[in-house]
């Protein structure tokens, strides 16, 4: 099941139209005083970049939509609901225990959005980069375009008329 690829090719101008939808429905629920709803809804910000920075010849696995795709977004929804429900349990007042000797509305996003979103991406880099980031064939690839981009500037280079002014 998770050994397959989803083709994305041609699907890049909807996930930027999505990206913008979801953009200016942070800035509206933002705008209308439903910061918390504003702030759920800016966790779907990331995938629509993501399947397509992570997309290579057009598909992307679905490996990275669950690892580290799906347990990102968990974590950063985690982090934000458990934020807003500490921090609502304990307005105008002290909690009676701290979590890593922090209130726990910011230990919750400290922990799981930043620490957890942190070592899921860097994590997830490290384990899939040679397979899915960047392959040996995409990447030697890249190395032939190059190569050849260098030739066509060199050829250009020395058929093209230099002038030269005198003064």
């Amino acid at each position: 099941m998770l050994d397959g690829e989803i083709d994305v090719e041609g699907r890049t101008s909807e996930l930027m139209l999505a990206s913008g939808v979801l953009w200016t429905a942070v800035l509206g629920l933002g705008l209308a005083g439903y910061w918390f709803v504003a702030l759920l809804v800016s966790v779907f910000l990331f995938p629509p970049w993501f399947v397509i920075g992570a997309s290579s010849n057009g598909t992307i696995s679905t490996k990275l939509l669950v690892y580290p795709l799906g347990i990102w977004t968990g974590l950063q929804l985690s982090a934000f609901v458990l934020t807003e429900h500490y921090s609502s349990a304990f307005a105008g007042t002290s909690p009676e225990f701290l979590i890593t000797g922090m209130h726990p509305s910011f230990a919750a996003a400290y922990w799981l959005y930043w620490v957890g979103g942190f070592m899921t991406v860097t994590l997830a880099y490290g384990v899939y980069f040679r397979t899915h980031f960047l392959p040996d064939e995409e990447w030697d690839r890249f190395l032939e375009e190059v190569e050849e981009t260098n030739a066509e500037n060199e050829t250009q280079d020395v058929d093209e008329p230099v002038e030269v002014s005198s003064r």
